[in-house]
C-alpha cells in the first residue's frame, strides 16, 4: 500500500501536481501583496483563479499532455498500466485540451470559466473515480494511481469551483452593498 507520509522520497512526478498548485498561490500571492490597497476579496478571490487558470489548469494540462505522449511507457508503469497502450495519446491530447482551456480562460471570462471549470472537474474527478476502481478492483496501489494524485484529481476541482462560486458572490455584495450581511 501507498502512503505519502515521506515527501522526501516522493519522485518529481508524484510531487510536480504539488508544485502547479504551490506556484499558484506563490503567484497569486505577490500579485495580492501587490494590489492589497485597492484589491477587494472579490478581486482577490478572482487574482487566485486567474492563477489557478494559468498554473494549475493550463500549465498543469500542458505538462500533462507533454508527460502522456512523449513519456508514455514511464507515465503508464507509473500509474500501474501496461505500457505501449494507445490510451497513452488520447490522454495526452485530453489533458492538452483542458491545458488550452486554462489559458485561454484568462482571457475570456464569464461562461467559458464555467465551462473550463466543468470540464477541467469532469476529468479530473473522473480520473479519481477510475484511480479509486483500479485500486479496489485490481489492488492497483501504483504511485501515480493511488498517491497523491488521487487526492489532487478529487480536491482539487472542488476547490476551484468553490473559489469561482465564492469570487461570483462577493462580486455581487460589492456591486450591490444592499446584500451584505
Amino acid at each position: 500500500m501507498y502512503l505519502p507520509a515521506n515527501l522526501l522520497l516522493m519522485s518529481l512526478s508524484e510531487l510536480l501536481p504539488v508544485v502547479f498548485i504551490v506556484l499558484a498561490i506563490i503567484g497569486a500571492g505577490i500579485q495580492i501583496s501587490r494590489e492589497r490597497p485597492k484589491a477587494g476579496n472579490a478581486k482577490m478571490t478572482k487574482i487566485f483563479l486567474n492563477w489557478a487558470f494559468l498554473v494549475i489548469i493550463g500549465i498543469g494540462g500542458v505538462w500533462g499532455c507533454f508527460g502522456h505522449l512523449f513519456f508514455a511507457d514511464r507515465v503508464a508503469q507509473s500509474i500501474g498500466w501496461p505500457a505501449g497502450n494507445p490510451f497513452q495519446q488520447e490522454v495526452a491530447f485530453a489533458n492538452l485540451a483542458i491545458g488550452m482551456l486554462g489559458l485561454l480562460a484568462l482571457r475570456i471570462p464569464g461562461t467559458f470559466r464555467i465551462a473550463t471549470l466543468t470540464a477541467y472537474a469532469v476529468f479530473m474527478i473522473g480520473d479519481g473515480i477510475v484511480h479509486i476502481w483500479q485500486i479496489v478492483s485490481a489492488g492497483n496501489w501504483s504511485v501515480n494511481n493511488a498517491g497523491l494524485i488521487l487526492w489532487i484529481d478529487l480536491i482539487m476541482p472542488l476547490v476551484l469551483i468553490g473559489l469561482y462560486l465564492l469570487g461570483e458572490k462577493l462580486q455581487m455584495r460589492e456591486a450591490q452593498p444592499s446584500l451584505r450581511r
